[in-house]
């Protein structure tokens, strides 16, 4: 009970019993004693005394003020006493649990005296600076009474106790979790504030518990490596530091706030990286070169990853990329045979080789450098910057692109045909090989030589029916549609340039074109099952396949040279045009012969071979045809059949350059052979092979060549268009420039899109001057002008 006299010293005894409860004895405080002191508090604040000399309400709530704060001090120092003579686990409970009461008195005190600030504190802090709130009053007792008397008591026990974890003894880390706590939690004012937005008002913490922390890890890691920091231990004080560094970073995360992990690491890397920074480049170096230390390298990486600025880790990176490239150049395949076999297998060992270092090094980031997208880019360009290098043109031969072109067709061809180019394991791990394509293209700077060539081989693939399956050629063009619209996307601007939509809308046509082709190979073939019942009886095997002229680009529609078929053949081939000609009168259809070949059922009379009864599976072109009916056909044939090259021209009106090319291939597969007077050619009644099927109707390498030649001389055509492009646009902003730099700005300008040679850039310098675009400097002749027209 409160007495009625406020003036009385009973009644503060009064209010101090009943605080003392939960403040002093932290006791429960149940509502109607909570409401009694709030009364009593609002009483002695609302009424003066009536005696004199009589009390204002201001000299009332002085003295209820500095009641109040005497009170507090006074419970704050009984605390520092009690804490003084403690130590250990012990005293570092005790402080946490003081911290935690105070805080429960904290928000009690400021609910009961709310009042008191409201009506007379607010007034007082305009007026006499040296009154503050209650709330940040009692924050001051307790930074002033305790924690500066007690601080580094408290903080040279909790590093003692961290030390004994470091040691390896078992610790209660909850106690020093809790310390870190209730150091943020204490904002007293009057501390210097930090320059960080984010670290305000944590003085305390950092100048009482961060600071003295940090200093503590350092002089422990100091301990443990002093003895290593010399050039010939570099390896051994890399790998200790690191271990050390690691279980350092997993304590902090423990013990320190979030913003101050940065204030550690720094300090750690200043004081242990910093110096030995050059000795870590050289130790990297050297596992680079031996390239048998990935654990060593790891570590290097994580150690500088630990800066902050860029530029320590981009000097390792130059060091990785460097020596990728020398793997990348130095260890490439190069052509050991010039014959078309030796070059098959160098376009696979060659694109294996490119693929597997790209991947081995991406394997490499992913693992000893956290997949740093850095680092992939990085290795990517210089990928890239190595395969289209002269050096590596001149080793491979050949282009980047029409490499993957080369080692896309060995892959996609039927490996029953082409047992020679294509493992026995091939057809599981085709979208694998593929895959190994895809890396080359995607470096590759000439991508549209690619299509060119693509085309040229899914066309032979398709015609010659040699391609594995026609849904690993779906997925092959969806691979490289993917792959090159992903190299766009790399290289280009957020405008885009002309050259990177030119080289988009290639690939979107080159993938309409190669599905369209694939389509019209499904329909011919279900087209021509309509024929097959009257084809069979007529002694032969035909499919027809309806292509498109739009499509099929690389293929020659222009056909000078004519063909006589058998009578049963040329009426199946009439009634099929007829046919496709009524259901589709808009379009118009010719037949290339060039690309058409029959399978026929031939039997030798005098074979003694083991398909002498059966008879031998012939596949030809049109020509060969036409000219074995001539020895085969009933009215004729009696085995003394003897034409000369002339006659056979003459009976089927046939050039004679493709006779005689023909005749070749049917004499050396022993089909004709020369009459024993060598005056004409005849039949080989006596033919024998161990092989039932005989395939002589496959496009002549050396129309291939032709074909490549054309595609190749079409190419180099666009290239110097592009290049004199070039030259002339940068002259007319540039105004002149020398040899050397002209240069180096073409061959930038058109480094994603083909490789620039010394031969196509002069060639391309002669013509401008020819035509008057440009003109050599008079006083120096290795610099160029532009002339406005």
């Amino acid at each position: 009970m409160f007495p009625d006299d406020i003036n009385s010293t009973e009644y503060l005894e009064a209010l101090q019993n009943a605080l003392d409860g939960p403040i002093v004895r932290h006791e429960i405080m149940s509502t109607p004693e909570y409401m009694k002191i709030y009364s009593a508090v609002k009483h002695y604040q609302d009424y003066a005394c009536v005696e004199p000399p009589a009390m204002t309400t201001m000299c009332c709530n002085r003295r209820l003020y500095n009641w109040l704060i005497s009170y507090m001090t006074k419970n704050i120092r009984d605390i520092k006493d009690k804490a003084l003579v403690l130590s250990g686990p012990a005293l570092l409970d005790f402080y946490i649990t003081q911290w935690e009461y105070f805080q429960t008195t904290h928000m009690l005190i400021g609910r009961l005296f709310f009042s008191v600030d409201q009506q007379w504190i607010e007034r007082q802090c305009k007026q006499d600076p040296n009154y503050t709130c209650i709330s940040s009053t009692l924050i001051q007792l307790w930074y002033f009474y305790l924690f500066r008397r007690l601080t580094t008591h408290v903080m040279s026990n909790a590093i003692s106790l961290v030390d004994a974890e470091r040691s390896g003894r078992a610790i209660d880390s909850t106690l020093i979790t809790r310390l870190y706590k209730a150091y943020v939690e204490l904002k007293p004012e009057g501390i210097a504030k930090c320059n960080a937005e984010f670290r305000e008002r944590l003085g305390a913490y950092i100048c009482y518990y961060e600071n003295p922390y940090i200093n503590a890890a350092v002089s422990y890691i100091d301990t443990k490596t002093h003895s290593l920091r010399t050039p010939e231990h570099m390896r051994e004080y890399i790998q200790v530091l690191s271990e050390l560094f690691i279980q350092e970073d997993e304590r902090s995360e423990r013990y320190l706030r979030s913003n101050s992990l940065a204030p550690m690491r720094n300090k750690l890397n200043e004081r242990f990286l910093r110096s030995e920074i050059g000795c870590i480049y050289q130790m990297a170096d050297l596992m680079f070169a031996t390239g048998n230390d990935n654990n060593g390298l790891c570590t290097i990486y994580a150690l500088l990853s630990r800066f902050d600025n860029s530029n320590v880790l981009q000097q390792f990176l130059d060091k990785f990329v460097a020596q990728a490239k020398k793997t990348i150049t130095q260890n490439c395949p190069e052509i050991q045979a010039s014959t078309d076999g030796g070059k098959v297998v160098f376009a696979k060992a060659a694109v294996i080789y490119l693929s597997d270092t790209l991947n081995a090094h991406l394997d490499m980031i992913a693992t000893l450098f956290c997949n740093n997208s850095s680092f992939t880019k990085e290795l990517r360009h210089v990928f890239a910057a190595a395969v289209n290098t002269d050096e590596m043109h001149s080793r491979l031969g050949v282009t980047p692109a029409r490499l993957a072109a080369e080692f896309c067709n060995i892959v996609l061809k039927n490996s029953k045909t082409r047992s020679d180019d294509l493992g026995s394991d091939l057809t599981q791990t085709a979208e694998l090989m593929l895959h190994k394509a895809m890396d080359v293209l995607h470096a590759s700077h000439d991508k549209g030589l690619f299509f060119k060539f693509y085309q040229l081989h899914l066309t032979r693939r398709l015609l010659d029916n040699t391609s594995m399956s026609l849904d690993l050629e779906k997925t092959a063009i969806a691979m490289i549609y993917k792959t090159v619209m992903m190299s766009v996307k790399r290289h280009g601007n957020k405008k885009g340039s002309d050259l990177e939509y030119t080289l988009e809308c290639a690939a979107s046509q080159n993938s309409s074109e190669a599905k369209q082709m694939i389509t019209d190979i499904i329909v011919g073939a279900e087209n021509s099952r309509n024929y097959t019942d009257q084809v069979s009886q007529a002694g032969f095997d035909v499919d027809f396949k309806v292509l498109h002229g739009k499509t099929w680009t690389s293929v020659n529609s222009n056909q000078d040279a004519k063909v006589v078929l058998p009578s049963q053949l040329l009426k199946v081939c009439d009634d099929y045009a007829k046919r496709y000609s009524a259901q589709h009168s808009s379009r118009q259809f010719n037949w290339l012969w060039a690309y058409s070949k029959a399978t026929v059922q031939l039997k030798f009379p005098k074979s003694k071979g083991r398909y002498a009864q059966i008879g031998y599976t012939l596949v030809l072109n049109p020509y060969q045809v036409s000219i074995l009916n001539l020895f085969t056909d009933p009215s004729l044939y009696d085995g003394d059949v003897v034409l000369t090259p002339q006659q056979i021209c003459a009976n089927i009106d046939i050039d004679a350059n493709i006779a005689a090319s023909e005749l070749v291939t049917l004499t050396n597969a022993h089909i004709l052979q020369y009459a024993p007077d060598k005056t004409g050619i005849c039949i080989n009644q006596t033919f024998d092979s161990k092989q039932r099927y005989i395939d002589l109707s496959r496009i002549k390498p050396a129309q291939h060549k032709k074909e490549e030649a054309t595609l190749d001389n079409r190419d180099s055509k666009f290239r110097k268009e592009c290049i004199m492009t070039d030259i002339s646009g940068i002259l007319k902003k540039k105004e002149c420039m020398g040899h050397r730099a002209l240069f180096n700005a073409v061959k930038k300008s058109r480094e994603n899109f083909f490789m620039l040679t010394i031969s196509d850039f002069k060639e391309s310098i002669s013509k401008l001057i020819d035509k008057g675009i440009i003109e050599r400097d008079e006083d120096d002749h290795a610099v160029y002008k532009y002339c406005p027209v």
